[in-house]
């Protein structure tokens, strides 16, 4: 019996996917639990609509994320912070203090999407950026000492 995903089932497929099962599967528990539906014509049309849309649609997002990591990588964000006489810094630089930079820049993200630890060191460094759609980046900062009078 050939059916259409109506939701994700483990082990079988995810949501939107035509798949062949056996007939007591199919109708006592998938059709049943209302998992999937018997594939009809006109269903098999509608599917293969959605998932076209579901493609023109991520090829858009993913154009919006090259953008994104387009201008992140060209970005360079410097921070002052203060620095002890033996040359320690005080504090660090945190992902938190990172993505409020950005977004000053105009650059929206998440604390899960900055792959980083806090600085603790001067000089430059170079930030993982994790994007939607497995897009990766790097943005590159630098941590100079605040000059205090």
């Amino acid at each position: 019996m050939k059916i259409a995903l109506l939701q994700n089932v483990p082990n079988l497929g995810e949501k939107g996917e035509i798949k062949d099962v056996s007939d007591g599967y199919g109708r006592n528990f998938l059709i049943k639990r209302k998992l999937a539906e018997i594939l009809t014509p006109k269903l098999e049309k509608q599917l293969a609509l959605q998932k076209e849309m579901r493609e023109k649609s991520k090829i858009v997002v993913a154009k919006k994320y090259l953008i994104l990591k387009k201008k992140i990588e060209e970005l360079k964000l410097t921070f002052k912070t203060k620095i002890g006489e033996t040359g320690k810094v005080f504090g660090s630089i945190t992902p938190v203090k990172i993505i409020a930079e950005l977004k000053k820049q105009g650059v929206n993200l998440e604390k899960e999407q900055v792959l980083s630890e806090p600085i603790k060191t001067l000089g430059e460094h170079k930030i993982k950026i994790k994007l939607p759609q497995g897009i990766e980046t790097e943005l590159k900062i630098a941590i100079e000492p605040s000059v205090s009078k």
